[in-house]
């Protein structure tokens, strides 16, 4: 996968994020929702969870993976 310099990824966090190469990422800036806060009209949105276990489950997955890249 050939990324360009400057680039804004739009989509899902986790997918978006499994479809980079390691190591790709020099930088990234993220402010995940809080906790039953807002509710954004999509499906699978982060913060929308049934509990705050699994809300911190669905960041860890997602920093694990932002991690990789």
């Amino acid at each position: 996968m050939t990324m360009e310099l400057d680039t804004i990824l739009c989509g899902d966090s986790l997918n978006v994020l499994k479809a980079l190469p390691e190591s790709c990422i020099h930088c990234c800036v993220t402010s995940p929702p809080y906790y039953g806060l807002r509710d954004y009209g999509m499906d699978a949105q982060i913060g929308r969870e049934d509990t705050p276990e699994q809300y911190v489950a669905r960041l860890v997955e997602g920093f694990r993976e932002l991690k990789r890249v």
